[in-house]
């Protein structure tokens, strides 16, 4: 009954990592050097396997892998051997797609398996409802990659204006770029805890109404979120530097926008009747809303990258840049908002004519 405020928990929970990370390794980065960064995330990461592997003694219960059969399972080369030879593999092809950017090639051959496999679960559906269910999953997901597409430019053109337009100093100490990664991750986790707390899952009225309600909600926000940007950015071409608060304000408000896109997306597609098929959409969502959004999302923030060299050979960036860029995705976020609230209305619609039929 209450799905939806138990993903936002988890969403929540999973952003404590986030906020101490980019603390400790900003910290380190700045003070040591970059190397001191890199080795103290690796030590996060055994961290967080450690805990993984410790935790699964709470899922005994469940029939997760059947791993006896699992290492009986040979193909050509044991098991240990495909592990060696993936180990090996993965670093060695993902520096050939970079390097020959072959990147974008291997997004358009997984999407058009995504595809292939959304179209086989759409053959596998046994009724009409499963089938608008899984329409309504896709929906999402689109949605969901567009605005993900914006929200990563937290960690590209949002960083960069950061590092070079925003007065960073607080009480005689300037605060790592890296640090401002905390922020959206710490409003994450702290609105989180409230929605999962106060917000009631109303058995009353339809969900899917309420569904595209949220999304509405969400992408609101991150246009929100980047009109506070531009305004920092038109701050920062009037005089030099914008301040640090507003720059808060703008990364806490897409922060708090995510709450209503991912949990929400996930708790629907756990909801499918479909059988079998929740971990093929989950994989197929984090491929859109992931990978693909994350290619998007540099390719909007390579319009940031103008810049100039002075008299003496300096480099100039351009700030009118920032503030096309974000001006954009806040219009951008904006016109997503208004084809969400036009499906929300239409769905808004339907089920109030329906209940009418019914109750006459």
């Amino acid at each position: 009954p209450r799905r939806d405020g138990g993903f936002s928990l988890m969403y929540a929970a999973g952003n404590v990592g986030s906020i101490i990370a980019p603390i400790a390794c900003g910290y380190a980065q700045e003070e040591y050097s970059w190397a001191m960064g890199f080795g103290l995330a690796a030590v996060g990461m055994i961290a967080g396997l450690v805990i993984f592997l410790y935790g699964n003694r709470h899922f005994t219960h469940t029939r997760g892998v059947n791993k006896k059969v699992l290492r009986a399972t040979n193909f050509l080369l044991p098991n240990w051997g495909w592990l060696l030879v993936l180990l090996v593999a993965t670093p060695a092809l993902i520096t050939v797609l970079f390097w020959k950017e072959w990147s974008v090639y291997a997004l358009i051959v997984a999407t058009i398996i995504g595809l292939g496999v959304l179209a086989k679960i759409y053959r596998k559906a046994e009724n009409q409802k499963q089938r608008k269910e899984l329409g309504l999953i896709v929906t999402l997901t689109f949605f969901s990659m567009l605005f993900w597409a914006f929200a990563q430019q937290g960690g590209s053109s949002i960083s960069l204006y950061i590092d070079r337009f925003v007065n960073r100093d607080m009480f005689g100490y300037t605060v790592p770029t890296a640090m401002f990664q905390s922020i959206n991750a710490f409003a994450v986790m702290l609105c989180g805890v409230f929605l999962a707390w106060v917000v009631k899952e109303s058995v009353a009225g339809n969900r899917t109404v309420r569904i595209w309600g949220k999304f509405a909600l969400g992408l609101g926000l991150m246009s929100a979120g980047f009109c506070i940007l531009t305004l920092s950015a038109r701050w920062s071409a009037m005089y030099g530097h914008s301040s640090l608060p507003l720059m808060v304000l703008g990364l806490a408000v897409m922060g708090f926008a995510e709450l209503f896109i991912d949990p929400v997306a996930m708790s629907q597609i756990t909801r499918i009747e479909i059988p079998g098929v929740t971990g093929v959409l989950t994989g197929i969502y984090m491929l859109l809303s992931g990978a693909i959004a994350n290619y998007l999302a540099g390719v909007i923030a390579d319009q940031t990258s103008q810049a100039s060299f002075d008299a003496s050979g300096a480099i100039n960036y351009s700030i009118n840049a920032y503030i096309e860029v974000f001006d954009q995705i806040t219009w951008g976020a904006l016109a997503c908002v208004g084809v969400v609230l036009m499906i929300w209305l239409y769905q808004a619609l339907k089920f109030r004519n329906r209940a009418l039929a019914l109750e006459s």
